[in-house]
Parts: structure tokens; sequence; C-alpha cells
């Protein structure tokens, strides 16, 4: 008889373990995480990706991304996958850890005082450089430029 596997257990973004669940279980066709949802923001987010992403990867960067603006990690998880769904309607994909990646580098490089941009306002302004034809790199260097990455103080 075989042994049984321990099940994975992963990080969440809120910092708690618990078990790993699949990418798969966490119902990518969801447009919206509520409150109530018994979902981790890094399960639902990570489903979200094709291929599925990496759930521990996924809360590591929801973690980060916590740190830096002010937003709960199922806002933050809400706002990315908004962004990814808007995004597609344009047809420019951008899987969802890639936008956590660039916007934290962003708020990471623009820590200046009394500077501050929440992330539902990266995203909106992200959104409007690419829906007005700039590439990925053209956006992210612009909102760099206009200091659009600022964290909370």
């Amino acid at each position: 008889m075989a042994a049984r596997k321990p099940a994975a257990t992963v990080e969440t973004a809120a910092g708690a373990s618990g078990p790993a669940a699949s990418p798969a279980q966490a119902s990518p066709a969801r447009d919206w995480l509520e409150r109530a949802d018994a979902v981790p923001p890094e399960i639902w987010l990570a489903a979200r990706s094709s291929p599925p992403a990496d759930p521990a990867r996924m809360a590591a960067l929801l973690k980060e991304a916590d740190a830096l603006f002010d937003e709960t990690p199922r806002m933050l998880a809400n706002r990315t996958a908004q962004l990814q769904r808007m995004l597609a309607d344009k047809a420019v994909t951008e899987p969802p850890q890639e936008l956590l990646e660039d916007f934290i580098r962003l708020a990471r490089e623009d820590a200046r005082p009394g500077r501050r941009s929440g992330f539902g306002d990266l995203c909106q302004h992200y959104y409007n450089l690419r829906a007005s034809g700039l590439g990925r790199g053209a956006a992210l260097e612009a909102l760099a430029r206009a200091g659009q990455g600022s964290p909370k103080p």
C-alpha cells in the first residue's frame, strides 16, 4: 500500500498557512472575488492565468503589493483581474502576475514622500495608456515618468 502524500501548503497573501488548493478549483470564470468567498485571492487570481500561475508565487506578489498599496489582497486580486479583462477586451493579453510584478516595481521605484496613488488608479492609468495604443514597455515608462506607482506612506 502506497503511503499517502501530505497535502501541500501555501502561505496566503494574508500571511496564514493553509492547504494549497488547485488553481482549477478557483473558477476563473468568476469576475469578482467577494469578501465572503472561501477561495483565497492568490488561488483565484492564479487560476486566471493561462496556464494557471503558481499560487505560492501569486501569494507572495499579493503580500508584497499589500505592503505598498492601500488595498487588501482580495481587492488587489479583483483590480488585477478587472484590468486583465479590460485589456483583453482591447485584444491585449497580460497575465495577472506580470501586471502585479510591473506595478510593484513602479511603486518601489517611486517612493517619493507626499506622492500617493492607489492601486485602482494605477490600473486605470495603465489601461488608458494601453488603450491609446502604447505598448507595455512604453505605458510602464510613461507611468514611471508621471510618478503613478507611488506607494502608500
